[in-house]
């Protein structure tokens, strides 16, 4: 991670340098007070033991146990402090990244977006973690070795020796299994995401026959993450397997050193036992961080996704808050397409409806009305041409102010876990006017029936640990979530998919009062008996207008010597549809 001043770690850390700075004095009082075992080992045999005084003893041990609680609280001091840094962090970033992920989501894929919140995650457990004083505590190694040289040059020269080379085989370690690492970690995501879909997908497939498929799927992506970090393992073992003999030896190499110095009458036995647990605080930290190589590089790929994602977000610009639309809304040779995507899937659309006129949408299944849809709500960019609500482009609207006054029902409804009545009220907190609009929204929507027979009723609980509703149920929920505060642009996407009968004529209902309030409404239908309730009809194609006016003009125009090629399967107007141009 390349941690420059612009960078999004750097910025949101900053506030925290007091923090950090006090968190490295601390550290170097702690530095100070990894010497006392040194000390009292030394203290003991070269004081003690030959004067075998009692006294000398019980001071000695009162004063190394009163050091040592100052080193404990210090230690958790440090260790607390951290933690709450990891919380301000998470408190000050967490918001922009969830609503900058699900902003853009046609820029990034659900496996991105999953490991976008993990890289949230992988950050905060980081800095509230003991990886961050292990940092800390190198940084004050030297002072460490100091003291092993005051012991005895041989001895400091020793301990430099050992924490370099240990330093040298961790850092050459990290630079042959770095790019192995990398793959492993974006495989591994990759593995996870596969994973979840399959399971969301779970009751659809088993009846098909495709689990055995799919997890033969899983276990190849799987095997491919595994693959990596083996390969990983396998560059990185030669200087692992010497770290790890040079761990197992460096105590008895102290010893042995010291002995030859005890021998050599250089040093006496407490110098040499003293220089041994100094060389274990010198190497803990290196080999602690040696040890960590994969979440270093975890949080620093984690830092520069979440960097990206911000950088984008950081784009936005804040707009001027426009007056509550009422029409019209004018569609002006537009052409759209998904953002990673070049080919267009609209192209030249032009048409205009006045406040209280209710459109259908027609045309064969890729015909691009679902495209259209999106686009209408500003869920798709428009790459050419614009699209004006009021007199103003959609653009030049704040989207979450926008959203307030548009509504829109997707071809595939899900509730989100939370509460029906949250559902519907689309999650705004609870006030004596959102539960008015509530109501309303539910009176309106004609669902009284649905919410009536559930076990909580508004306070029954949706998602995957809820209730289950079906098809038709969530479809007429969605109704009422998209009408919910009198929206005054309402586009739906095949809303009577999944309805029966009586559900539909509840649909009417609803439509016919938004059009007397004089909402304008978008139908997305492939049921030709809703366009008897529209007042214009929009003929699609391949993702242009064939045809498009007032319902009596434009089914004048639709063949009636040809009704079979007219409509599709589910009873829509087809794509080929040559008599509705001419």
């Amino acid at each position: 991670m390349n941690l420059k001043r612009d960078h999004f770690l750097w910025i949101e850390l900053r506030p925290f340098i007091p923090a950090f700075s006090g968190l490295m004095f601390f550290s170097g009082i702690i530095a100070l007070l990894f010497l006392v075992p040194s000390l009292y080992m030394h203290q003991i045999f070269e004081r003690v033991m030959q004067s075998r005084n009692l006294s000398t003893l019980t001071a000695l041990a009162a004063i190394v146990v009163f050091l040592t609680i100052i080193w404990t609280a210090l230690d958790l001091i440090r260790i607390k402090t951290l933690q709450r840094v990891a919380y301000a962090f998470d408190e000050r970033v967490s918001e922009r990244v969830f609503d900058s992920l699900n902003r853009q989501t046609d820029t990034l894929s659900a496996a991105a977006r999953a490991t976008l919140l993990q890289d949230l995650n992988t950050i905060r457990d980081f800095l509230g973690g003991t990886l961050i004083a292990s940092l800390m505590d190198l940084a004050f190694v030297p002072l460490v070795i100091l003291a092993g040289f005051l012991f005895h040059p041989y001895l400091g020269l020793l301990m430099l020796a050992l924490v370099l080379l240990i330093g040298f085989l961790a850092v050459m370690s990290q630079i042959r299994s770095r790019d192995d690492m990398r793959r492993s970690i974006e495989a591994s995501a990759n593995a996870a995401e596969f994973g979840r879909a399959v399971m969301r997908s779970a009751e659809a497939v088993r009846p098909l026959g495709m689990l055995p498929d799919l997890v033969e799927r899983w276990r190849r992506v799987q095997r491919d993450a595994i693959g990596w970090q083996y390969g990983a393992t396998r560059q990185a073992d030669p200087f692992n397997r010497i770290l790890v003999f040079i761990r197992h030896l460096q105590g008895p190499i102290v010893v042995t050193v010291g002995a030859l110095l005890f021998l050599a009458e250089l040093a006496g036995p407490g110098a040499m036992f003293a220089a041994m647990i100094l060389a274990g605080r010198a190497v803990a930290p290196v080999s602690a961080i040696a040890n960590s190589w994969r979440t270093l590089w975890g949080v620093a790929l984690s830092g520069d996704r979440l960097d990206a994602i911000l950088r984008e977000a950081a784009k936005k610009q804040d707009r001027v808050e426009l007056p509550v639309p009422a029409g019209p809304l004018v569609v002006s040779r537009v052409s759209a397409a998904p953002r990673n995507r070049d080919a267009m899937t609209l192209t030249d659309v032009s048409f205009s409806l006045a406040p209280g006129q209710i459109l259908a949408v027609v045309g064969a299944s890729g015909a691009g009305k679902s495209t259209l849809a999106r686009v209408l709500v500003g869920a798709w960019p428009v790459r050419r041409g614009s699209i004006t609500l009021d007199g103003h482009e959609l653009s030049h609207w704040d989207q979450d102010k926008l959203g307030r006054h548009i509504g829109y029902v997707a071809q595939d409804v899900e509730m989100l876990p939370g509460t029906i009545g949250e559902n519907i009220a689309r999650f705004q907190p609870r006030t004596p006017e959102t539960v008015r609009q509530l109501i309303d929204a539910v009176r309106t929507a004609g669902v009284q029936d649905i919410i009536a027979k559930l076990p909580d009723g508004f306070n029954t609980r949706m998602g995957p640990d809820g209730i289950a509703l079906s098809s038709g149920q969530c479809q007429r929920i969605a109704l009422a979530r998209a009408i919910y505060g009198e929206p005054r642009l309402l586009v739906l996407d095949e809303p009577n998919s999944n309805l029966d009968a009586a559900g539909e004529q509840m649909l009417v209902a609803t439509l016919t009062k938004l059009k007397n309030t004089g909402s304008i409404i978008v139908l997305i239908t492939h049921r030709m008996n809703m366009l008897a309730y529209c007042d214009q009809v929009l003929v699609m194609n391949n993702g242009t207008v064939q045809a498009f006016g007032p319902r009596e003009q434009v089914m004048n125009r639709l063949s009636p010597s040809r009704p079979k090629e007219l409509t599709d399967a589910r009873g829509g107007v087809a794509g080929s549809v040559s008599s509705a141009a001419e």
